[in-house]
């Protein structure tokens, strides 16, 4: 059997599957068997951006997976393979899956590599989550449209988004719990394509977007106004309320704020609550997390952990003691600052990129996902050119640094705002149902030419 040495790359979505174009390209060009192996659970790229639209609007639910086999050319293909699997653990050299996978000369589930990139970003928000609880209990309704597929599969996506718009075109009113890019995107999309809908977006705070500027907020609160949508701000959910499951006359749900406003709705959509999805990277060092449960990185994106003590048999500090005794802990070691490690990576061969990763405040999208992820490819392809022929003079990792925050929110179907550095703009994106999901599949290498028909596939 043939000897890889591979570079993992855990969760194949915006980030991880741009890190994975990058190094297959990359190490095509270099002598021995080296491999990339991208692994993700789903088995396709779900362009998770496109999840809000399509749980109201139907007919484009396809268009939202796109397949992994466009990323490569055929000539590179040979060093990238990509595997639908679930990481379940992770060793400073081993990653352990959900499976063995012979098929692919994976004959156990242990997979060893010299590399890592750990992208596996974050768990969504209930209403476009589709590996957790269905979005109500009417999605049940139809027998063997959801919970009889595969979860991950793309006929299991589709169903899923399929049964969510079911859900919300019998509701007769609705409650949108969260003022982030996700409640607006729904609650103005249900309002655009429902006029008679009461809708209503509950948010803790007293601007929407509170990263972004006023007129950012103030632009999206006209058209909300101009959809007709109930807005209350400054007000948080009691979740209690939530769990009483009170009914009004008229049977919808009831639930209040913690300054005692009660509100009725048919559905309830919770966009809130995303979580890192860094547990394995908990069990391997708990100390890589920050108080968020995001990864630590070095400015070069490899994994950074405050811990070094145990590196050491015995603290050689007398001289610090003579000096100054604050300046050690109760067991003698030397008290460190984090900014002291930035290039002292504890795990210098394994890197964090995306949602999952404490990116030095790095606004959480696909598109600095992207940057950091070919940022990390190429850092990993200096480390093996410096393995491999060292030199007196090795070239440096390039080190990262986010950009300003800019964001496009959709405010219904035809209409959007867009904030890029400082400047504010409100656009008219005309007929807009699909989200311009042909834009993402060639993005991701599937050709000028993509049909509605090829989407399907």
């Amino acid at each position: 059997m043939q000897q890889y040495r591979n570079i993992v790359v855990l969760g194949a979505a915006y980030g991880g599957q741009s890190a994975a174009k990058v190094l297959a390209e990359g190490v095509s060009k270099l002598p021995g068997n080296w491999r990339v192996v991208a692994i993700d659970r789903n088995s396709h790229l779900n362009h998770v951006y496109a999840f809000p639209r399509f749980a109201v609007v139907g007919g484009h639910e396809h268009q939202a997976f796109i397949r992994y086999d466009g990323m490569v050319p055929p000539d590179k293909s040979s060093r990238l393979l990509n595997l639908t699997a679930q990481a379940q653990s992770l060793s400073p050299h081993v990653v352990t899956l959900d499976r063995a996978l012979p098929e692919h000369g994976i004959p156990t589930p242990k997979l060893d590599f010299e590399y890592a990139i750990y992208g596996l970003g974050s768990t969504l928000p209930a209403p476009v989550n589709l590996w957790g609880p269905q979005l109500d209990a009417k999605m049940r309704a139809d027998p063997g449209t959801v919970e009889t597929l595969q979860v991950g599969s793309k006929a299991s996506g589709i169903a899923w988004l399929k049964a969510a718009q079911k859900v919300i075109r019998e509701a007769r009113s609705v409650l949108v719990v969260g003022g982030g890019a996700l409640g607006i995107q729904f609650a103005t999309d249900i309002a655009d394509v429902y006029p008679e809908k009461r809708v209503t977006l509950l948010h803790s705070r007293a601007q929407l977007l509170p990263r972004f500027s006023q007129e950012m907020h103030n632009e999206i609160l006209r058209q909300m106004n101009r959809l007709n949508v109930n807005v209350v701000l400054g007000e948080r959910l009691d979740v209690q309320s939530v769990a009483e499951k009170k009914s009004s006359l008229s049977g919808e749900r009831v639930v209040r704020t913690t300054a005692g406003r009660e509100l009725a709705a048919d559905l309830v959509l919770m966009c809130t609550g995303q979580k890192p999805n860094t547990e394995i990277l908990r069990a391997l060092e708990p100390t890589l997390l920050n108080e968020e449960g995001r990864v630590r990185v070095t400015r070069t994106l490899q994994l950074d952990s405050p811990v070094f003590a145990h590196m050491f048999a015995k603290p050689n500090t007398g001289v610090l003691c003579y000096l100054d005794p604050t300046l050690l802990v109760s067991d003698g070691r030397a008290r460190v600052k984090r900014t002291l490690q930035l290039d002292s990576p504890y795990y210098p061969h394994i890197f964090a990129v995306g949602d999952s990763a404490d990116a030095f405040g790095a606004l959480a999208s696909g598109r600095n996902a992207d940057f950091q992820g070919c940022l990390a490819a190429r850092n990993i392809l200096r480390l093996i050119a410096q393995k491999e022929d060292p030199g007196p003079a090795p070239e440096p990792l390039e080190e990262y640094t986010p950009s300003p925050p800019g964001i496009k929110v959709s405010l219904g179907l035809r209409r959007a705002v867009i904030q890029s550095q400082d400047k504010v703009t409100a656009v008219d994106v005309g007929d807009n149902d699909d989200r311009r999901c042909a834009g993402m599949w060639r993005l991701f290498g599937h050709g000028r030419d993509v049909s509605d028909e090829y989407m399907r596939a």
